[in-house]
């Protein structure tokens, strides 16, 4: 059977050091921005109009059904 020692091993060096991991954190964040492939400004651009395009049209249709389902209950007279 082990003796239990009160601590584990590296627990130490952890407190003495707490921010080791995040450094090392940090570090591997930069280099792996540093690999990322950025969109050129056309790239960027186009995906901008697509994304309101398609908010538009989101938006007209939700609208629509909207519109439709409230004449369709004024209709049905279900509130008063």
């Amino acid at each position: 059977m082990v003796a239990h020692s009160g601590s584990k091993p590296g627990f130490a060096r952890k407190l003495a050091r707490p921010f080791v991991n995040t450094w090392q954190f940090l570090q591997d964040v930069r280099h792996e921005l540093q690999r990322v492939v950025w969109p050129s400004h056309e790239e960027t651009w186009t995906f901008t109009v697509v994304v309101l395009i398609t908010i538009l049209i989101v938006g007209a249709w939700i609208g629509a059904l909207d519109w439709i389902f409230a004449n369709l209950i004024a209709l049905l007279r279900l509130y008063r």
